[in-house]
């Protein structure tokens, strides 16, 4: 199988035109459709007669075939003349969402950049960033109620923290067609605050932290708070910070591997 740099040589061939036409034909692609100017690339070779089997997965070619139903249509520009009929408008571009083995059907008016950013954040950063959050709550818990017993909560959580825990769950009450944000008082807490927990009941968890209170603390504020803002505002993370979580994550967990005896009893 030939890969996209031997895509862009045999594009080049079958348009015979040179490396800066095509740069500038996958970029007007990529804004027409919106993707991405690899994807752009791959639907002009697909409109070229390429066959894509030599140079994808099935799963890129499925993409593709996505990209092409999704383009949209352009009316005639040919000048109206008098007594003929107005140019008919097209239907409005819809695009087909599956994500994992959930599809969401066609949705009319979504940019497929939106679908293809959906996709990967939620098979990839997503749930990452969703199993940190609730690792650090259910450690924080395990750790204080095995030291102060029930009553952790009050006994062994700042009272500003427990403050604003208590300010959400007021807010909250407003809301009586929804379920509750969480079945914890630690459930709504902020990373940040989750932070402020440790820090103060640092001697209690730092058997459990041989890199330091500053190793810790870069992890949640910094490596996975900062990125977390974006995606909880429906926003995607670029690659290098994806990269980044994905990283912060795994020496996360490899850290809890390597203390596992030194956690509490359930």
């Amino acid at each position: 199988m030939y890969g996209t740099k031997e895509m862009k040589e045999h594009l080049l061939a079958k348009l015979d035109i040179g490396p800066r036409q095509l740069r500038r034909l996958i970029a007007k692609r990529a804004a027409e459709l919106p993707s991405t100017n690899e994807q752009a690339l791959f639907t002009l070779a697909h409109d070229n007669g390429l066959k894509l089997s030599h140079y994808l997965t099935a799963d890129q070619i499925a993409e593709v075939r996505t990209l092409v139903q999704a383009r949209p249509t352009t009316a005639s520009a040919s000048a109206r003349t008098s007594g003929s009929r107005a140019p008919r408008k097209s239907s409005p571009r819809t695009v087909s969402v599956s994500i994992a083995n959930t599809k969401f059907g066609d949705i009319p008016g979504l940019k497929l950049s939106h679908a293809n950013e959906a996709k990967a954040m939620a098979e990839g950063v997503y749930p990452l960033l969703y199993i940190f959050e609730n690792s650090l709550r259910d450690l924080i818990e395990l750790v204080l109620k095995a030291k102060y017993g029930n009553d952790w909560w009050t006994t062994a959580v700042p009272a500003k923290v427990r403050e604003a825990a208590d300010q959400l769950k007021t807010d909250e009450k407003k809301d009586t067609y929804h379920g509750k944000r969480g079945r914890r008082d630690i459930d709504y807490l902020l990373l940040t605050q989750l932070w402020k927990i440790i820090n103060h009941k640092w001697k209690d968890f730092e058997p459990l932290f041989p890199p330091g209170k500053h190793w810790v603390q870069s992890m949640i504020e910094n490596d996975m708070n900062v990125s977390r803002r974006p995606i909880a505002h429906m926003n995607p993370l670029e690659d290098d910070d994806i990269k980044n979580v994905e990283t912060a994550f795994r020496k996360w967990v490899k850290n809890l591997r390597a203390v596992a005896d030194e956690l509490p009893q359930t």
